[in-house]
């Protein structure tokens, strides 16, 4: 009887759920590994930061281009490649007067 019970709850629930089309569309190309993309959180600046696992942080503008000059490069100070990296970025909530940026990063040492 539990059976009986089980698909019936079951049938109703799969004539009562409704499904969802996803569409993926590509907005910027030339990105390598990025693991996170933040907003400043200023009124009115709508630039992307894209942080990518090898040290860049890239500047994605509304348009999907990205500037020539990478907002920081430390890809000389961090070795990527499985967990390691360049893993995040936060803004300051006062970044526009203070210019404080958190970078997250597992470097492997050296011994």
């Amino acid at each position: 009887m539990k059976t009986f019970y089980s698909l019936v709850l079951l049938s109703l629930f799969t004539f009562l759920s409704f499904s969802q089309t996803i569409a993926l569309t590509s907005f910027a190309t030339g990105l390598n590994s990025p693991v996170e993309i933040v907003n400043t959180g200023s009124t009115g600046d709508t630039r992307l930061f894209v942080v990518e696992q090898a040290g860049l942080i890239k500047i994605l503008n509304s348009d999907g281009s990205i500037n020539p000059t990478p907002f920081l490069d430390i890809s000389s100070f961090v070795g990527s490649g499985g967990e390691r990296g360049l893993l995040g970025l936060a803004f300051a909530p006062d970044y526009v007067t203070s210019w404080t940026v958190l970078c997250e990063l597992y470097r492997q040492h050296k011994h």
